[in-house]
């Protein structure tokens, strides 16, 4: 909220609200007439779905130029807003109200449909007594008699209303949701069923997250996974280590690891940054139930050492540095320390080192109790959330001095000492 209210023009007051309909506004000025496509998706007629790699283009058929692509934009540009100290390549308060706006858009069904009838535009209907066309009637006229027979006119009111079903749960929307669910983000771009549906989006800006959808990350351990696993690594450094560790942390997290483990997922999408995507994880051939590192350890393009076996090795190898001191400084430590953190809890997570047929895991559909979900994101968010709720009342500290209870007195104590055995990098992956 106060990232929002920062990034708002003065005339705003604070009110996200005001500003709303600003890209509306502008998209058919000059300055701005490149926006015109990125407020809807037209998908081939009579296809009951939506694939982004078919459909996200404007006219001209130019990649990503659709509303979510756009959201995917400028979510990423958002992101950085969480990073004082980053340097700033977007206009932000522009990202935000692009952002806001086109998360309206695509709720729209009619902003998501046939390329013939151009959304509805194209197909004449009669509103009670007006002429108009039918995807005007869910931009405006559904709204309006809504507002008039059921509220008074009263614009605050009929908020209220949509807030209550969104809070109670009692939406009479065949598939029921709770605002949990809403919440929820699996990993990779979902395919829409129809053509209402919302794709997940890899994150979206933590100033709009705090209120609106959550923190979202994918293809990786959910938050919750990598605090939990920075933490308790940050608790097994060596003092020497400890104080280097603190030494390359930027201040702001006041020597907390656990505050930056999730860094490598919210960059990875920045152009600066997309190289990394492949580091996060490792395929294998299908049913090659091992990983051999020659084999295995690539990029979809055959670039060599590019997946997540090859990035511990390099960012190891780049912090051993650390003790020539500031004389030789050929890469940048901080950020070696916070990718090697993360991904030392990705290489443990089982659907990381997975069979490239079915993407780790993300292909392969499932319902975890009552909830559609995919194999990967099981294992990357629902295992930990389930257990958190069920035994350890939502409490991370309870449950991490439980996890580590096992490895100080419990079942895993004998296991400690081969867990340090590691001089050769190259093959500790495969102990």
């Amino acid at each position: 909220m106060t990232a929002v209210k920062m990034l708002l023009p003065e005339y705003a007051n604070g009110d996200l609200a005001a500003v709303c309909s600003w890209a509306d506004e502008i998209h058919h000025s000059f300055r701005w007439h490149w926006t015109s496509p990125l407020h809807y998706i037209d998908t081939p007629d009579f296809k009951c779905n939506y694939n982004y790699c078919r459909d996200c283009h404007d006219f001209a058929r130019r990649k990503d130029r659709c509303v979510a692509g756009a959201i995917y934009n400028y979510s990423a540009q958002l992101s950085a807003y969480q990073y004082p100290h980053s340097e700033h390549q977007y206009n932000l308060t522009e990202a935000l109200l692009f952002l806001s706006h086109f998360m309206g858009d695509i709720h729209q069904p009619l902003h998501v449909g046939f390329t013939g009838d151009e959304g509805g535009n194209t197909i004449i209907v009669h509103w009670y007594r007006r002429k108009t066309n039918l995807h005007h009637v869910w931009d405006d006229m559904i709204m309006e008699s809504a507002l008039k027979k059921s509220y008074n006119s009263d614009l605050k009111m009929l908020v209220q209303s949509l807030q209550t079903n969104i809070l109670m749960n009692t939406s009479s929307h065949a598939c029921q949701l709770s605002r949990r669910d809403w919440l929820k983000v699996e990993s990779g771009w979902r395919q829409p069923s129809t053509a209402s549906s919302f794709p997940t989006i890899p994150f979206i800006s933590r100033a709009l997250a705090d209120d609106m959808l959550g923190w979202l990350l994918t293809w990786s351990w959910s938050k919750e996974g990598h605090i939990l696993t920075c933490r308790i690594a940050q608790d097994l450094l060596e003092p020497e280590a400890a104080e280097a560790v603190k030494n390359l942390l930027p201040d702001y997290v006041n020597g907390d690891l656990s505050a930056l483990c999730t860094w490598p997922d919210q960059i990875r999408h920045w152009y600066k940054y997309r190289w990394t995507s492949s580091l996060h994880f490792i395929d294998t051939p299908d049913k090659a139930c091992n990983f051999e590192y020659t084999r295995d350890c690539h990029d979809p393009r055959g670039a060599m050492d590019m997946c997540v076996a090859g990035a511990i090795r390099n960012f190891t190898m780049q912090l051993l540095h650390f003790r020539e001191g500031t004389s030789d400084r050929r890469y940048n430590l901080t950020e070696a320390l916070l990718f090697l953190s993360h991904f030392m809890g990705d290489v443990h997570q089982p659907m990381h080192v997975g069979f490239t047929s079915d993407e780790g895991g993300n292909t392969i559909q499932l319902h975890w109790f009552r909830h559609k979900s995919n194999l990967h994101h099981v294992w990357d968010r629902e295992i930990i959330l389930t257990a958190l709720a069920d035994s350890y009342r939502k409490d991370m500290d309870v449950f991490q001095e439980d996890l580590q209870s096992n490895f100080t007195t419990g079942t895993w104590s004998d296991d400690v000492s081969s867990w340090e055995d590691c001089n050769d990098l190259l093959s500790c992956p495969t102990k």
